[in-house]
């Protein structure tokens, strides 16, 4: 009942800011030219290499432990505060060299404005991490959609007045410090000025978040190595329309792995000796996971150019060719993306890190090939990269689970069957069935999707069945 709890408030904060995303990628991308979003990726780089290596993984310690004390506590948010505060002081001292790196004269003031945001949110590390151990998600919940909320309007306000990347600036800005205020307020905890850096104690969590650190810094340079290059090597515009392309395909990974790892992680941290509770929990989350995210990405791969033209407009049309590759990437990453949790949860964030060392070599060698060519060739080699590396990090998961990788394939391969049953469908409605009308034509193919989709997977999953089966009857008996 916890998980589901867990679940359920982490989802509707997640489903509440997918709202505001969607209203804020859709209508800033109108108003905002694809050379400033390219200004903000290019700061984005430098901003999530510090979100990572903000607290050196000591929150996710705090979380993972079955014993915690107000001594550890105390150090963690002292730690933090320096670090974040060290990060600020770095990126405003560095902003122009990386600027010059870019050729970017504008990332200055940009990046002297984005590192408020490291004192302000490392202040509440702590408190978060504290308010997720005890699961108090729904509190977590109602933070984040008010902060998400005022920032947003915010960020769409100055956009319409013509602020640009300043825009994206100032919402990233107050959505911290709106959040950091709430997170204090709602935590009881309150730090000490007494023993500030208790070596004692981070020296017990020292191997977890040191192994976890290490992968975190490889993963951001895994993930940002993409923006880094283009920007280095291309122009700003091929570099916005990448952005936006990654930013689609990002957008419902990041929501579905982001319910599925936060709502986990505490609850298999307090099972993590229970090998055969962890591997169903897991097989059953990755199920769900998939069930969603890959007909979504199969129908974006299939009418991406009608939906980048209706929801974006014709000069994005680049980014609609990028798409075809980022989105069959996002089916592996929905995966890949979820493993983190387990290796936590278990303490193995040495195994995490080995397997973060692979992963950057595969995707740094793709995105180094690929820009000798151009930005289509660049994405079909990072869809490769990831395919590849999919097989190694999933096998070892299951291992230390006492499980095997075939197990994934028994429990998921009916909804690759429902999804080529939908793609025939679509493709079969669009050469039967002519509709003028754009906007009729792209509603009609994702409602087929849909309707196809969820039909086979009735039809092809016993599982699903016994579980429309239970829940009908339940209704049944309650009414």
């Amino acid at each position: 009942m916890t998980l589901f709890n867990n679940a359920k408030w982490v989802a509707f904060s997640q489903v509440f800011k997918i709202f505001v995303q969607l209203v804020n990628i859709v209508y800033l991308a109108r108003l905002i030219a694809p050379s400033e979003y390219g200004i903000m990726a290019m700061a984005l780089v430098v901003v999530n290499f510090g979100n990572l290596i903000r607290d050196l993984g000591t929150a996710a310690a705090i979380i993972q432990r079955k014993e915690i004390n107000d001594n550890l506590i105390n150090a963690v948010f002292w730690l933090n505060v320096f670090m974040g505060l060290s990060i600020a002081l770095i990126i405003a001292g560095g902003s122009p060299f990386i600027s010059e790196f870019f050729h970017q004269p504008k990332l200055t003031p940009v990046l002297l404005l984005l590192a408020l945001i490291f004192p302000i949110s490392s202040s509440a590390s702590a408190h978060l991490a504290l308010l997720e151990r005890d699961s108090r998600f729904k509190q977590i919940a109602f933070i984040e959609i008010s902060s998400s909320l005022v920032s947003v309007v915010i960020a769409l306000f100055m956009a319409y007045k013509g602020y640009g990347v300043y825009s994206l600036v100032f919402q990233a800005i107050i959505l911290n410090a709106m959040s950091s205020i709430q997170l204090w307020r709602s935590s009881r905890w309150r730090p000490a000025l007494s023993k500030i850096f208790d070596m004692g104690e981070l020296k017990k969590i020292f191997g977890f978040s040191a192994n976890l650190s290490i992968f975190n810094f490889l993963n951001y340079f895994t993930r940002n190595a993409d923006n880094i290059i283009i920007g280095r090597f291309m122009s700003d515009s091929i570099l916005g329309a990448y952005s936006l392309a990654y930013r689609v395909m990002l957008f419902p990974l990041q929501t579905l792995t982001f319910v599925a790892g936060r709502s986990l992680f505490p609850i298999l941290s307090k099972h993590q000796d229970d090998n055969d509770k962890i591997r169903n929990t897991y097989l059953n989350c990755v199920f769900v996971i998939l069930c969603l995210v890959v007909p979504l990405m199969t129908g974006l791969a299939l009418l991406r150019e009608p939906f980048v033209l209706l929801v974006f407009g014709k000069e994005w049309v680049l980014t609609g060719e990028i798409l075809l590759w980022l989105a069959p990437t996002a089916i592996l990453q929905s995966v890949l993306s979820t493993s983190g949790t387990v290796f936590m949860a278990k303490g193995r964030t040495d195994l995490l890190m080995t397997l973060g060392i692979l992963s950057m070599i595969l995707q740094v060698s793709a995105f180094i090939i690929g820009v000798q060519y151009n930005i289509i060739i660049f994405a079909k080699l990072y869809f490769i990269a990831n395919f590849i590396n999919f097989i190694p990090a999933m096998h070892y998961l299951m291992k230390i689970i006492n499980g095997r990788l075939i197990d994934i394939i028994k429990k998921c391969h009916v909804i690759f069957i429902a999804d080529i049953f939908m793609i025939l469908c679509i493709v079969g409605f669009d050469n039967v069935i002519t509709i003028d009308n754009s906007y009729m034509n792209l509603i009609s193919n994702v409602v087929i999707g849909m309707l196809s989709f969820s039909l086979m997977l009735v039809i092809c999953s016993k599982e699903v069945r016994q579980k429309i089966g239970l829940n009908f009857r339940k209704r049944i008996i309650n009414d």
